[in-house]
């Protein structure tokens, strides 16, 4: 999938008046007791999930977020600034405002999670090990990111072969993807909704990554962030299961 990130791509409003945005299956937290998280990049995981992080730390649920690569490809910052230290940062101050204490960053370069692929999956399997009940959150495989796409083959791959529940969230998809698009995966997409205080929470989250949403050409526009403002998640629910889907 090749796409531009600076074009408007679609609009937010396109997706929610689809009629089938309005019936996709709603998602609950019943029964969880902890959630990772693996994100590609710093922000990934507030972007796709930021809400239902939010709900789980309010319920009590743990949660444990991995950050994959060092999110050096991409992002404004001042002078003297190292990228990588600047998204590590904002990494862990937007896990702060989600009421996350257990961040973990594994360190491979950005871009290149398909040249560490071993190394990521062995440590993938290892965080799953650790918590063998946790639901699993990544990214959807389809997103049309390559990163995207290779953690979430990984994380896809790891959870059949241990009967795990995988949420992947789209990010990307809402930009180059529209309701009608061949790879819009309508029939294994289900929403999770949240509270004001959710959102609220993923907003301020979001708000930390600073070297994302500002500058003069920020990576993340404003017709983009608009795909992650609605009071309702959006995941791909893979090997269905102990999570209810209702």
């Amino acid at each position: 999938m090749i796409f531009d990130s600076a074009d408007p791509g679609t609009a937010a409003r396109e997706w929610d008046e689809d009629p089938r945005w309005q019936r996709l299956p709603r998602l609950r937290l019943g029964g969880i007791d902890h959630v990772i998280v693996f994100a590609a990049h710093p922000d990934d995981e507030t972007l796709g999930a930021g809400g239902l992080l939010a709900s789980a730390r309010s319920a009590g649920i743990a949660v444990t977020f991995v950050v994959v690569t060092d999110g050096s490809g991409a992002g404004d910052v001042s002078p003297g600034e190292t990228l990588a230290a600047v998204r590590t940062a904002e990494a862990e101050a937007a896990a702060r405002d989600l009421g996350i204490d257990d961040v973990r960053f594994l360190g491979v370069t950005d871009g290149a999670i398909r040249e560490n692929r071993d190394l990521v999956a062995r440590a993938t399997g290892g965080i799953l090990s650790e918590f063998p009940r946790a639901l699993v959150v990544a990214p959807w495989q389809g997103d049309g990111h390559r990163d995207h796409r290779v953690l979430g083959e990984i994380t896809l791959e790891v959870c059949r072969r241990e009967q795990r529940q995988l949420w992947a969230y789209p990010i990307w998809l809402w930009h180059w993807g529209n309701p009608e698009h061949a790879n819009t995966p309508w029939s294994t997409m289900a929403t999770l909704p949240l509270t004001g205080d959710d959102v609220a929470a993923k907003a301020r989250a979001l708000g930390k990554y600073r070297s994302q949403v500002h500058g003069s050409a920020p990576v993340l526009h404003e017709r983009f962030l608009g795909h992650f403002q609605r009071p309702e998640e959006v995941f791909v629910v893979e090997n269905e299961g102990r999570v209810a889907v209702g």
